[in-house]
């Protein structure tokens, strides 16, 4: 089955369950076949640029028809660039980000980390944080794509983010200042962070006793602040999708 026409990819449900190394190999098969163009675009640079854009517009148009993974690789594409030929643009990264983590994606809250960090710090902070991780099942593995989410969710919908609308943007639109796009969104993920608070310790059943996890959410804590940015996405000898 073509990557693109997978309906799981389309679901939020669905691609929930998708462990992190699962989404992590479709998200590199979409890194390895952009630039993985036909021996005649190759060696000319025309061409090879043309190849590029067409293929970056497919993938957009996917994203904005609410493919998950073509979500999770515009948030990359958009923070990294691809040489002259497509800029970089840190809001349209944040915003692409945001849309993947909120539709399930494990993947783009990890891209996200430091961004995420002080939110996921002061839910975990809570006097309620034990009942949350027993309720939710929660640990070091899952815990900070689930919050994530939560975050994302409120984020979503206070920034009117939407994938249809997404695709009435300019495709090729720079924005390097990295310092005013962090600025901006961190106005907005300070007020999601209590709104996340409060729903999760809501879906609390009534009268739920003291969690017995005394020190695991110090675990957590210390995970959270230990991260950086650091992409750790690896290259892997992968087949081609096909088109």
């Amino acid at each position: 089955m073509n990557l693109f026409d997978n309906p799981k990819y389309y679901n939020k449900e669905d691609f929930d369950k998708i462990s992190y190394e699962d989404q992590q190999e479709i998200f590199l098969k979409i890194r390895a076949w952009l630039p993985k163009v036909p021996s005649e675009a190759r060696y000319n640079s025309e061409k090879y640029k043309q190849t590029i854009l067409k293929r970056m517009e497919q993938v957009c148009a996917y994203a904005c028809s609410g493919h998950i993974p073509s979500q999770d690789y515009m948030g990359y594409i958009y923070k990294r660039g691809f040489g002259d030929i497509f800029p970089i643009n840190y809001k349209r990264s944040i915003e692409w980000n945001i849309i993947a983590a909120r539709n399930g994606s494990k993947l783009a809250p990890q891209r996200m980390k430091a961004f995420m960090n002080p939110a996921i710090d002061s839910i975990m902070l809570s006097p309620r944080w034990p009942q949350i991780i027993q309720f939710n099942d929660l640990n070091l593995e899952n815990y900070f794509w689930f919050l994530s989410q939560y975050v994302c969710d409120f984020l979503y919908a206070d920034l009117k983010l939407d994938p249809t609308e997404m695709s009435k943007k300019e495709l090729i639109e720079e924005d390097t200042n990295e310092r005013k796009a962090r600025i901006f969104f961190n106005r907005f993920r300070d007020r999601c962070f209590e709104r996340a608070i409060e729903l999760l310790v809501k879906q609390l059943p009534e009268n739920m006793p003291k969690a017995d996890i005394e020190g695991y959410g110090e675990d957590m804590l210390k995970s959270s602040n230990s991260s950086d940015e650091k992409d750790d996405f690896e290259d892997l000898d992968i087949e081609d999708i096909d088109e």
